[in-house]
């Protein structure tokens, strides 16, 4: 684990390289803290948005980071960091425009990790990542997906993504990924999903519910291979702004990092 000066520094550097308007009314600004922090369930809390008297203010714990992470490289500990960061940050924006998106699926994440749904170490040899026009969630999700393992070690399993029609990257998906230092390339398509493909992965993680169930019947004796990644849909923002695909790209690192945590067993804290 990096010691508090230098984790200190990552997140002074992450907060001058994001746009003013981010931390606007954000009035109590980004407090590390020595201390490590749990919440009433006991699950170990890495960071916190916080409204009150106070103003508006984000507390991230450098104590929880350093129980989690004592063995984690640098480089590991430092993503988590950011990671953290900007989703406090995210709750932030989504404060200011009444919005609680993500904190209802950090609601959903709690209560799935009491009711025991992640006990047990996750097997999975390959994986397909797949989205419906290629305009990049496919790509971000497998990207993300590499990194996160590397950074685990778990970098044998082979990833690649897919697309029922695949199309040109969207731009503001590869901007997105890059605030993750994730590179997606707009040099050509992904692959376009075929049974063949499909065949050849444990697991094939589709970006929403509905093209996890056209797949499973399309091919209904590979239908336990679909699944969607997350508990909520990845779909192309409905405006098509960088603030929307930048949040897009939060809530599916949260996704891709609770996924790897299953793949290692060590999901037991949240955000």
């Amino acid at each position: 684990m990096i010691s508090y000066e230098e984790a200190g520094r990552v997140l002074d550097d992450a907060v001058d390289t994001l746009p003013e308007e981010i931390f606007r009314e954000l009035n109590g600004g980004v407090n590390l803290l020595r201390r490590s922090c749990t919440d009433e369930h006991g699950l170990l809390v890495m960071g916190t948005y916080n409204v009150n008297q106070m103003g508006r203010y984000i507390e991230i714990y450098y104590g929880s980071f350093k129980q989690k992470y004592r063995d984690a490289s640098p480089e590991k500990c430092e993503r988590e960091l950011v990671h953290t960061l900007k989703h406090e940050l995210t709750h932030h924006i989504e404060s200011l425009a009444l919005d609680r998106s993500l904190e209802k699926w950090d609601e959903q994440h709690i209560a799935e990790l009491l009711s025991g749904l992640y006990d047990e170490t996750m097997v999975m040899d390959s994986v397909l990542f797949a989205d419906r026009n290629g305009c990049g969630l496919a790509e971000m999700a497998c990207s993300m997906f590499l990194t996160a393992s590397r950074e685990n070690g778990i970098d044998d399993i082979p990833a690649a993504c897919a697309s029922i029609s695949p199309g040109p990257l969207n731009i503001k998906a590869a901007r997105a990924a890059s605030r993750y230092g994730v590179t997606i390339s707009s040099g050509g398509c992904p692959a376009e999903i075929s049974r063949e493909l499909c065949s050849q992965y444990d697991v094939v993680l589709c970006m929403t519910d509905s093209l996890a169930a056209e797949l499973a019947a399309r091919w209904p004796d590979l239908d336990e291979r679909f699944m969607c990644l997350g508990e909520t849909d990845f779909e192309e923002p409905k405006f098509d702004s960088q603030l929307s695909w930048n949040r897009l790209a939060d809530n599916m690192a949260a996704d891709i990092n609770q996924l790897v945590d299953e793949l290692t067993g060590e999901d037991d804290e949240y955000d």
